[in-house]
């Protein structure tokens, strides 16, 4: 919900994302992930490299944000980044990241001033006329947040909401579908996530609904707030509240060698099972990350039936398969 109200907004409205889980320290980082496996170097040819804004490094748009992408210590962490640094290495590309606004970073890489990005970023028909779109990394659903013990379901539905008291931050998408809830007893807005979760805790609030990946990190940090989040079945009367996206990254369109190579290692993360202990690292552990949307909105957009790149950018795919074996 946060990616769609950041993607519909004008610019000059656009305020910082997740700010108040921005890490310190996320500046410019250059050569990470030096450090190559020997027996998956990529067998190409040298007169073929990967076209990057820097040769042989993969620069990378970073907000700064915890669990998904971030620096501490001059390492990588978050899950986008950790998922990168196994594919760079595959593709013999060390790493550059550069902070910027949210609001700078699409626009960085359609450009080709950065050649990535990341961060819980929706798939959008509109996005897709403007740069790369990979592969899902994974599936951000919609998840309500309460208290431990509030229920022993492992989803909610829509009625389940009834009779209780909802929040989440003012701005967000869900906010019209929320007050068209049959029952709800008060939805409450809140200028940001900080606050919405200090009421779940202190019982004024009886759920919320926020960035769930976020949230799933936090609670990972701060176990004694005794919160758990659990996701919320798809109910075609309210797609805002209920539906879920697929988390995809961005590759500038002048850069189709290295889409190619990151689409392929996507497939090899998936295909290795390496994305869930990747997100469980950082608390997002409910299976329903891993379950594809129930119909896929790119076909006839980006992709065709077979999952082959159409659209725009369609071209005949280099094979990457060799550092991916």
């Amino acid at each position: 919900m946060f990616d769609e109200f950041f993607n519909n907004a004008p610019d000059a409205a656009k305020p910082s994302r997740r700010s108040f889980l921005k890490t310190a320290g996320c500046g410019v980082l250059t050569g990470v992930g030096a450090s190559l496996l020997g027996q998956s170097a990529w067998a190409a040819s040298p007169a073929s490299p990967i076209k990057t804004v820097r040769p042989g490094y993969l620069t990378a748009a970073c907000l700064g944000d915890m669990p998904i992408a971030s620096v501490r210590d001059g390492k990588l962490v978050g899950t986008d980044f950790e998922m990168l640094q196994l594919i760079a290495e595959r593709l013999q590309l060390k790493i550059d990241v550069q902070q910027m606004s949210f609001s700078a970073v699409i626009e960085a890489v359609k450009s080709g001033r950065v050649d990535w990005f990341g961060g819980n970023f929706a798939w959008t028909p509109i996005r897709a006329k403007l740069l790369l779109l990979t592969n899902p990394v994974f599936y951000t659903g919609a998840y309500v947040i309460m208290r431990q013990g509030q229920t022993s379901k492992s989803s909610l539905t829509i009625a389940d909401l009834s009779g209780h008291t909802i929040g989440t931050a003012t701005g967000y998408s869900v906010v019209p579908d929320m007050k068209r809830v049959p029952g709800i007893v008060d939805v409450k807005l809140y200028d940001g996530s900080d606050s919405c979760l200090r009421d779940v805790v202190a019982g004024r609030l009886d759920f919320a609904v926020l960035d769930a990946p976020t949230v799933d990190y936090m609670i990972q940090q701060n176990p004694s707030w005794g919160l758990k989040q659990i996701p919320i079945a798809f109910d075609a009367s309210y797609p805002s509240l209920t539906g879920k996206f697929a988390s995809i990254w961005g590759v500038s369109p002048d850069k189709k060698d290295l889409f190619d190579g990151i689409n392929e290692g996507i497939s090899w993360l998936w295909r290795t099972n390496q994305i869930k202990p990747i997100l469980a690292k950082y608390g997002i552990t409910n299976p329903d990350y891993l379950v594809p949307l129930p119909t896929d909105p790119r076909l006839g957009v980006d992709r065709d039936a077979k999952g082959a790149l159409i659209g725009p950018f369609a071209h005949e795919s280099r094979d990457f398969s060799k550092a991916f074996a």
